[in-house]
């Protein structure tokens, strides 16, 4: 033991005299550098440089550091904060505490801060105390306080309940922590408040009444239940709407609804709804779940009010009659659910029960409809004969024109739809339908174009078929307030809204059987036998010859003419005699679609073109462009289109022979010579005196408007001797003056100065008229022979 303490003294001498002693070499701060240097750069020495850079530290003693500071600060410190203590870098304290978190289980880094468990146990210890002061905390307070995330928080504080902290979380809402006592409270409050509950009660108006937690007093209450404690339902689970129904009421309800279904056999929502049930219908289902039920909008009724319906509908259907099921059902039901329940029970019946339903509740038979349907048979019939009778063309509605108005619009680029005044043979037109047509053949229709309307067979011809029939004119028959004046009359026990409903039920098929009605009227009437078919047949023959030959003849009487004159001459002829003929055939041809008439002549343009609208595609084409051959300039043309149009539609004609041409032209002469006896206006007696000139100098018939008259005149010149053509200069220019004077007197009305000197004028020309009309007549009265020799 000496000799130890000995060998101690002499090593301390030793070290004396060595700090003493004086230093041969001595480093410098600049070469240490260096050297410290070089040794990092060989990675042979690991410091860290301080940030002043007068100190070098190594990890490990930033890391003891680290340590060493965070027990200083409790065992929580922020990373930030370590750095102006240990003054370096912060990038080398973030690394050195992430080797220290994972190296020591018992430190974590949050959100930049190191935290240990002693930290974590002294915060437990704390939130204990505000616990047990309390009742409960919840996470997110604490997150508030503690600057910390409340999932940490979470798992932090759950690793130490029951341990330090005396409470537990809720299962619901793990963000709240309660304590037992304060689960005990509650749960007695709760126990209490439900107890004495005797009515449906919403449960939010309770947590907001008494400040209950919301997820422990659900939690609470379905335990409560779920024991039996509690005598009662929660309906709307953990919701806003959530209602809790103590069994006391709901025995009450459940018998008060029981009862009433008995006694009435349905139950309305509304009334389940005033009883507090928030789903009638869900309710219902489960409570009457073997029961058969009708579900409707508002109530729901049982099989014996269906049942009853079913019948009382079944027997009113097999009697012919009607019933409003709404005076079978409660009043309560509204009429749409009646509805419901009467197309319910319309479904449920036999497929052989014919009845409709109308005004939602009314089921009417097929057989009362038809006997109001023959209500109106014995009318139906009258007004078709009246309409027969009264109206025989049945032509012509504004709606009508109006949608065929585009038709001739197609075939030609002007069309001239006003009306003017023709002159027929009356006033010199020459229009005799006198003759016979005896070399004529019989008119006969093709049998292919009857054949083309019945066979099914061939595309083509169907589709023209169904096109004319689908154009059939529709007559109409009684308005819908006509029918409700009648139904009224004959059913004084039926509801104003069902008689409102069947006549407009019925106002369609009675217009389609009257039609029928109407086409069976009209064809008796136009058809009574064969006999007076093939008679209808002749004389259309007899009529369409001798208006075909006039217009031939007449033709060719404009050929002497030069071409103004003669143009205005076709024009006429095109507005008259081609008129008459075309309208023959249409007229003909409409009789097939009920639209002839007796008078074919008062056919105008649009009458034509509502016909074209109702005849077939195949016969409409050459009919159209025959309609709008009368508005052009050329005869040839329209002889051109009425040979297509009598081809198509099966018209054979044999043309007339020079025996039948002669004898036109002599009736035609002796029409014109019988009205000029019988007539006395200077205008008609020129204009007749001038054609049958005309004729005798070219024995050619002519039909011409009265102001072609001077060019018939000028013709006459060379024709007839010089005196008679000056007697008729002279006489044309007097009954020129006369029409002047006639129209200055029209125009300026009474006047005295101006009247009497007209008057005076016209008087001198009336009579100088009357002494030259007898010898103008005389012209062609007397022989030909003396009135050409005279003087």
């Amino acid at each position: 033991m000496a000799a130890a303490w000995e060998e101690i003294r002499r090593l301390a001498a030793d070290f004396q005299r060595a700090q003493f002693a004086e230093v041969a070499h001595r480093l410098s701060e600049r070469n240490c550098i260096e050297i410290v240097t070089k040794l990092i750069a060989e990675k042979q020495l690991e410091v860290v440089h301080t940030l002043d850079g007068k100190e070098y530290v190594t990890p490990a003693q930033i890391s003891k550091e680290i340590r060493d500071e965070l027990h200083v600060c409790g065992g929580r410190v922020n990373i930030v904060d370590l750095q102006q203590v240990i003054n370096v870098d912060l990038l080398h304290i973030e690394n050195r505490a992430n080797d220290i978190v994972k190296s020591e289980k018992t430190i974590q880094l949050v959100l930049g801060q190191l935290i240990n468990e002693s930290y974590l146990d002294q915060l437990a210890e704390e939130i204990n105390d505000k616990l047990q002061e309390t009742g409960q905390v919840t996470v997110s307070e604490l997150c508030k306080a503690y600057d910390l995330p409340g999932d940490f928080l979470i798992q932090a504080l759950s690793r130490r309940l029951g341990r330090i902290i005396h409470g537990q979380l809720d299962q619901e809402n793990h963000e709240v922590i309660f304590t037992e006592a304060f689960v005990s409270r509650h749960r007695a409050r709760i126990r209490g408040l439900f107890t004495a509950i005797t009515r449906p009660t919403p449960v939010s108006n309770l947590i907001t009444r008494y400040g209950f937690q919301e997820h422990l007093l659900y939690s609470v209450l379905e335990e409560l239940v779920n024991t039996g404690r509690l005598k009662g339902t929660v309906v709307g689970g953990r919701q806003d709407k959530a209602v809790f129904i103590p069994d006391i009421y709901a025995r009450t309800q459940s018998n008060w609804v029981d009862s009433f279904f008995k006694q009435n056999g349905y139950l309305e929502f509304d009334a389940l709804h005033r009883l507090g049930i928030p789903d009638p219908a869900g309710y219902i289902k489960k409570r009457y779940k073997s029961t058969q039920l009708l579900f409707l909008r508002a109530a729901c009724v049982g099989q014996e009010i269906v049942d009853q319906v079913e019948a009382s509908v079944e027997e009113a259907i097999s009697s012919g009659n009607w019933i409003d099921v709404a005076t079978l059902l409660p009043s309560s039901l509204s009429v749409e659910d009646a509805g419901i329940l009467l197309q319910q029970v319309m479904r449920s019946l036999n497929k052989n029960s014919s009845g409709l339903i109308f005004s939602d509740t009314i089921v009417v038979s097929e057989k009362f409809l038809s006997s109001c349907a023959d209500l109106f048979s014995p009318t139906m019939q009258q007004k078709a004969e009246k309409e027969i009778k009264n109206n025989p063309v049945n032509l012509i509605t504004e709606e009508d024109l109006k949608q065929a108005s585009g038709l001739e619009n197609s075939y030609a680029n002007k069309k001239d739809k006003k009306d003017e005044r023709r002159k027929k043979a009356t006033e010199g037109s020459g229009c005799v339908r006198g003759g016979g047509g005896g070399n004529a053949r019989e008119i006969k229709i093709k049998k292919t174009k009857k054949k083309g309307r019945k066979d099914a067979d061939s595309d083509e011809e169907s589709q023209a078929t169904s096109t004319g029939r689908n154009k059939q004119l529709e007559f109409p028959f009684m308005s819908r307030d006509e029918i409700q004046d009648v139904l009224k009359t004959h059913m004084q026990d039926c509801p104003e809204e069902l008689v409102a409903e069947l006549a407009e039920h019925l106002i369609r098929p009675l217009t389609k059987t009257y039609q029928e009605v109407v086409r069976s009227v009209f064809t008796s009437s136009t058809s009574s036998s064969g006999a007076s078919r093939r008679q209808t047949m002749k004389d259309l023959q007899e009529e369409f010859s001798n208006l075909y030959n006039n217009i031939k003849l007449f033709e060719k009487g404009t050929k002497h003419f030069t071409d103004e004159t003669q143009n205005n001459l076709a024009k006429h002829l095109l507005k008259t005699v081609c008129t008459d003929i075309t309208n023959l055939i249409f007229n003909f041809l409409a009789s097939d679609s009920m639209m002839t008439t007796e008078n074919y002549s008062a056919i105008t343009s649009e009458v034509r073109t509502k016909i074209l609208g109702k005849l077939p595609e195949d016969t409409k084409d050459p009919l159209t462009k025959l309609h709008t051959s009368l508005n052009g300039k050329s005869v040839e043309d329209f002889l051109s289109c009425l040979d297509s149009a009598v081809d198509i539609c099966g018209i054979m004609v044999k043309k007339g022979d020079k025996k039948k041409e002669r004898q036109v032209l002599f009736q035609h002469r002796q029409a014109l010579i019988e009205q000029l006896k019988v007539t006395d206006d200077p205008a008609l007696v020129l204009h007749l005196t001038s054609v049958l000139l005309f004729q005798f100098s070219t024995h050619c018939m002519l039909h011409a408007p009265g102001r072609s008259v001077p060019q018939i005149i000028n013709f006459l010149s060379g024709k007839i001797p010089e005196d008679q053509h000056s007697l008729l200069v002279k006489y044309q220019g007097l009954v020129v003056k006369q029409l002047i004077s006639q129209t200055k007197k029209t125009e300026h009305g009474d006047s005295d100065t101006t009247d009497n000197l007209e008057e005076e004028e016209a008087d001198a020309i009336r009579k100088e008229l009357q002494e030259i009309t007898t010898s103008i007549k005389d012209l062609v009265l007397r022989p030909r022979k003396s009135s050409v020799t005279e003087e």
